[in-house]
């Protein structure tokens, strides 16, 4: 008998597997395709100058024909041809940061006074462009090139490490229950409650699960557990069991295994699920569904 968070599991897990098991794959509307049709990734990696996409496709050239000054951040200047991006407030300060030298130059000492008339609201700097407004830190140019406002840092990757909130002119970082704020105000760590159980992490690859410390020492006290091309898993805290999808060479062989693990001290009571049918069913909905649409 099932206990209920694992039947909540069984939708997840299945739906998984369906997912793992057509092709070409369905990304959420919240992701990017990448050209293999295989790889899911976040919108938010797309055109970010990361290649995220094992071809590449989301930094293609017809995904991101953007400039590569509008990589840099806000009141950031982008070197000419490079991926430079240095500060405006050290532009026309004497130091040149551009290999280039576009960021110094008689431009600096010629278009100064034309700064007064532009009727920027935080800054001023002539460019080889002309005058151009720019901001305090944590605020952003508005469209008429001259009025600043807040920039939401929160909208960057990385800028923390779990939770973000916005503020007028600065952000706030912090962390999710079970974590700690680290010194520098942007990354997470967890608390190691009780003291006496350090966490575990759970891998599991095309063999087997296996369990290690943070430090990457594997527990001896919990041997691996054989799997086949694992392609979820997920572990229930309240009930200390793990469950993951053993994949077979079709959706019938397809399996849903779940073991106890007590105190985390080895594999215990594993089982298994028959989720074939189910797959079946999303199988023939799917295709009921296609065949309603070629006929529409």
């Amino acid at each position: 008998m099932l206990t209920p968070p694992l039947l909540l599991l069984l939708p997840l897990l299945s739906a998984l597997v369906a997912a793992a098991i057509d092709a070409p794959k369905t990304c959420s509307p919240k992701q990017f395709a990448c050209r293999d049709q295989i790889t899911c990734i976040s919108k938010g990696w797309r055109c970010d100058g990361e290649r995220d996409c094992p071809d590449g496709s989301d930094e293609a050239p017809e995904i991101c024909p953007q400039s590569k000054a509008q990589r840099c951040q806000p009141n950031e200047h982008n070197c000419l041809g490079t991926e430079l991006c240095v500060p405006m407030s050290r532009l026309c300060n004497g130091v040149q940061d551009c290999m280039d030298g576009s960021d110094e130059g008689p431009h600096c000492r010629e278009l100064r006074g034309n700064c007064s008339r532009l009727g920027c609201q935080h800054h001023c700097v002539p460019t080889l462009d002309g005058p151009t407004c720019y901001c305090n830190s944590s605020f952003q140019l508005q469209a008429d090139g001259k009025t600043c406002k807040d920039f939401d840092e929160c909208s960057v990757y990385g800028t923390c490490s779990q939770l973000c909130t916005n503020t007028d002119g600065s952000f706030i970082c912090g962390c999710v229950e079970g974590y700690l704020l680290q010194p520098d105000n942007r990354s997470c760590k967890a608390k190691n409650e009780p003291v006496d159980r350090p966490p575990v992490l759970l891998i599991a690859n095309s063999q087997n699960i296996l369990a290690t410390y943070l430090s990457g020492a594997q527990v001896s006290t919990i041997t691996p557990t054989s799997t086949r091309q694992t392609t979820a898993m997920d572990f229930s805290y309240a009930n200390e069991t793990v469950c993951w999808v053993h994949v077979g060479d079709n959706a019938a062989q397809t399996q849903l295994k779940c073991a106890r693990m007590p105190g985390l001290k080895g594999f215990v009571d594993e089982h298994t699920i028959n989720i074939s049918l189910s797959l079946h069913r999303r199988s023939r909905k799917r295709a009921q569904e296609n065949e309603a649409t070629q006929h529409g």
